[in-house]
């Protein structure tokens, strides 16, 4: 009986111990991929820099912390394309991390940044004419096409966010083969007049063209460097983000000199 007990014990032990480690969401991982272009050319952008990090957060009951988890780089090919894989991560806790506490981390939804020398980066100064596009497919409910978000100037931008507010919906442009027609830049990015604004779960695998805006006077590619530089995460090495930037590092990979500055 004894014996039962401990077996059952060890049995036990071994399936949380991950749990305890790592938390909750090992073996969970995915592939995200995509492709970066140039805004306006819509030309394939070789050698920007594709960041994925993800919080690593403890809760507590009542409140939690969080810092920096795990954080991986990648330059884009020759054709634009990038592919990372990492933790699915999760926004909601639970009721057993919150129960557990300090002992059990969880690992949230990445954060996906883009940037290369001489673009503004993604999503980090509004209205400009920047984009991002994704396939969509639903067969059940028959819809298929691209979910296309692009505001080419400031009062764009805030019609849109106040109509997201509104429905919490996103504007889908209906077409046949949707990954296809992005992955071979077939599809001009721009909103037609057939749209259709419709309500899209969140799905972090989904193939996704950003078009990213490039900076031309002296001043915005300051402005755009500076942006840059606010992709750097404590406590996180990123050296293909720094080498982009032109920061200097020290023999144990921390910065301590701007070049520009």
């Amino acid at each position: 009986m004894n014996s039962f007990k401990r077996s059952n014990g060890l049995i036990l032990v071994l399936i949380l111990a991950p749990a305890l480690l790592f938390g909750f969401d090992l073996p969970g991982y995915m592939t995200m991929h995509g492709k970066v272009i140039d805004a306006d050319t819509l030309e394939p952008i070789e050698g920007a820099v594709v960041y994925a990090v993800w919080r690593k957060c403890r809760p507590g009951i009542g409140s939690g912390s969080c810092g920096t988890g795990p954080v991986k780089e990648v330059l884009t090919d020759a054709e634009g394309e990038w592919k990372i894989t990492g933790p699915k991560g999760n926004d909601d806790p639970g009721y057993i991390r919150s129960v557990i506490g300090f002992l059990v981390p969880w690992i949230e939804l990445r954060e996906i940044g883009y940037y290369r020398a001489g673009y503004f980066p993604f999503h980090k100064k509004p209205g400009i004419g920047d984009f991002s596009a994704y396939a969509y497919v639903d067969k059940a409910k028959e819809i298929e096409g691209i979910i296309l978000y692009r505001r080419n100037n400031m009062e764009e931008w805030e019609r849109y966010l106040e109509l997201s507010r509104m429905d919490d919906f996103v504007t889908l442009i209906p077409v046949k083969d949707p990954e296809r027609r992005l992955r071979d830049l077939d599809f001009n990015f721009r909103y037609p007049e057939n749209v259709k604004r419709v309500y899209v779960p969140v799905d972090l695998t989904q193939y996704k063209v950003v078009g990213l805006k490039r900076a031309v006077t002296p001043a915005e590619k300051r402005e755009a460097r500076r942006l840059g530089s606010n992709g750097f995460y404590p406590n996180a090495r990123q050296p293909l983000l720094g080498k982009a930037l032109e920061y200097q590092y020290d023999i144990e990979g921390r910065r301590y000199n701007d070049v520009q500055e």
